[in-house]
């Protein structure tokens, strides 16, 4: 620690000859447009995270492809103090973002025009619902003369294996607890059932409303009216703009023009002007106190990608509690769930944290099964309204392959000294009484989820398990239902966080998030880790991710397709 100290001081010093010089450089940098234009990137995540050089060198490419709705949220507060600032126009291409990320973008546009700020989106590509849903919070939108937009309706599809998996002589047999803990479905039925059709029906009918609900105060017709416009599905440019959907034509070139600026003297790119504003030549000698944000992102499984392997948040975990200066930790989850054994063990460092210090849990996409275990005993759980929360409970899945092989000419001889040793083979069927093992395992796994959530949220358990039962919520319905104790994006979390640490009003307002994380170089992760994007694939990644680190795992998981 003296000797980072030592170093700082060194280097500060050395700066000492040169302020004069870095304050003229900086009167003569300072950015003089009036209005900032941020291009957005096609892929935006939350925010970024501390990654390996080698790992930022591979993924070179994808990063400069990448935009991060914290950068978005750092510029809305410098814009929102600078009253040289008129307003921030917005390049949006074609997002590769959930729903959630978008309802934060959204937020951030809403948030600039409640300061007084203009707020205008250009959509040069045109868009559809999730490039429209954040546009409907400015004052004006542009679209490019040639492109269009594409208003169809939510869609969610899923592929089921079973038909193919009987021709190939494989069966797979699921085990879960309750009625809509589908997580197996894609790969043991031939169809959707019943209660994963209600859940997926009412998951589709929330993000509708919200998209009607936005786009009606957008063009203020009623919400049935706005619906009205899936009949025509697509519209041309000026067709948009006739159906009061946009405001405008622009090329990306005409946008200054569009805002009544000289386009060299009156508008700065984003990127440089928060540069600008962010700019420091001298480092404080000590580290100041910080907020530790821990990220729980993916599959949580022993092992894998770093940010959802169970040692490396443990680490994250332990760290924070043991530095003095991590004032309190925000738990990120962004998880479908995984393994119950990785979820518990990462749910018990949670608890030990809290003991000493506070923990918000902020929710994005999805933090269900699992990533709502890990979360159940923060102090507060803070999500995203247009995110998925929710299925608490159990699911395992057995492969019998014994057709397969017979099938293909492979005969099987099993030795064993117990009469179920061979209890997790796919080579022969279970008998009544293993299945009644599993399901007294499953029980019990569900009956401990349930009773852990509602001592975490302080409920009667007969009241949690009316909303467990493995259905996945919205996270405006989980906040209806008491499961989310606020509606918000990140900033609402930390707020939140900064509210319940017990120190200085002065302090409280310099604390600052700095991801904490734990990186090892390993093997590549299992095929349960592994994005398989085309929509006929997410069975088989289902299928892996139920198999793939041993017969016996049980898992806290969810498996609801991508509403389009």
């Amino acid at each position: 620690m003296m000797f980072r100290a030592l170093i700082r001081s060194l280097r500060n010093l050395f700066c000492i000859p040169l302020f004069p010089l870095w304050a003229i450089a900086r009167w003569l940098g300072r950015p003089k447009g009036r209005w900032v234009v941020v291009r957005l990137k096609p892929r935006v995540i939350e925010a970024r995270q501390p990654l390996p050089w080698l790992r930022r060198l591979l993924d070179a490419e994808q990063l400069r492809r990448t935009s991060s709705l914290a950068a978005v949220r750092r510029l809305a507060d410098c814009v929102i103090r600078d009253s040289r600032v008129e307003g921030v126009a917005f390049v949006v291409p074609p997002l590769q973002a959930g729903w959630s990320v978008c309802a934060g973008l959204r937020e951030q546009l809403l948030r600039l025009r409640d300061e007084g700020k203009g707020v205008v989106v250009l959509l040069p590509r045109g868009g559809g619902h999730r490039e429209l849903y954040v546009a409907s919070a400015a004052e004006k939108i542009y679209l490019a003369p040639q492109s269009s937009i594409t208003l169809l309706g939510l869609s969610a599809q899923s592929h089921y294996l079973k038909p193919m998996l009987d021709k190939l002589g494989v069966e797979v047999e699921p085990f879960a607890r309750k009625e809509y803990k589908t997580a197996a479905e894609r790969v043991s039925r031939e169809s959707m059932s019943e209660p994963q059709r209600e859940q997926v029906q009412a998951l589709l009918d929330g993000h509708t409303e919200a998209l009607l609900d936005a786009l009606s105060k957008r063009t203020g017709a009623t919400p049935d009216e706005v619906r009205a416009l899936f009949e025509t599905g697509v519209f041309r440019a000026q067709d948009a703009v006739d159906a009061n959907l946009a405001d405008g034509l622009a090329y990306e070139d005409e946008l200054p023009e569009r805002l009544g600026v000289d386009p060299k003297k009156s508008t700065v790119e984003a990127k440089r002007y928060l540069r600008y504003k962010e700019a420091k030549l001298f480092v404080p000698l000590r580290r100041a106190p910080y907020i530790a944000v821990i990220p729980i992102k993916g599959a949580i499984s022993e092992s894998g990608a770093p940010q959802g392997r169970r040692s490396s948040i443990v680490a994250a975990l332990r760290h924070a509690r043991r530095d003095r200066r991590a004032l309190g930790v925000l738990l990120w989850v962004d998880s479908p769930g995984g393994s119950a054994e990785a979820s518990d063990l990462i749910h018990r460092e949670v608890v030990r944290v809290k003991e000493k210090k506070p923990v918000v849990a902020y929710f994005g996409e999805v933090a269900a099964s699992g990533g709502y275990y890990v979360a159940a005993h923060a102090d507060a759980i803070v999500a995203q309204p247009l995110g998925l929360t929710g299925s608490i409970g159990v699911v395992s899945a057995r492969l019998l392959a014994s057709a397969l092989l017979d099938r293909v000419g492979i005969r099987t001889e099993v030795l064993r000294t117990g009469p179920h040793a061979d209890f997790f083979s796919p080579h022969r069927a279970l008998s009544d009484g293993e299945r009644a093992i599993m399901n007294r395992e499953l029980d019990a796994f569900y009956d401990s989820f349930v009773a852990l959530v509602a001592d975490g949220r302080g409920r009667p358990v007969d009241e949690i398990e009316r909303l467990a039962r493995g259905r996945v919520w919205l996270a405006a319905d989980a906040y209806r239902h008491g499961l989310v104790d606020q509606l918000g994006g990140m900033d609402a979390a930390m707020e939140r966080l900064k509210e319940a640490i017990e120190a200085p009003e002065r302090i409280r307002a310099r604390l600052r998030p700095m991801v904490v994380a734990t990186y090892t170089l390993e093997a590549p992760p299992p095929a349960a880790q592994l994005r398989l994007q085309a929509p006929v694939l997410e069975g088989f990644r289902d299928l892996a991710f139920l198999v793939s680190e041993g017969p016996s795992v049980l898992y806290h998981a969810i498996s609801i397709p991508r509403i389009r």
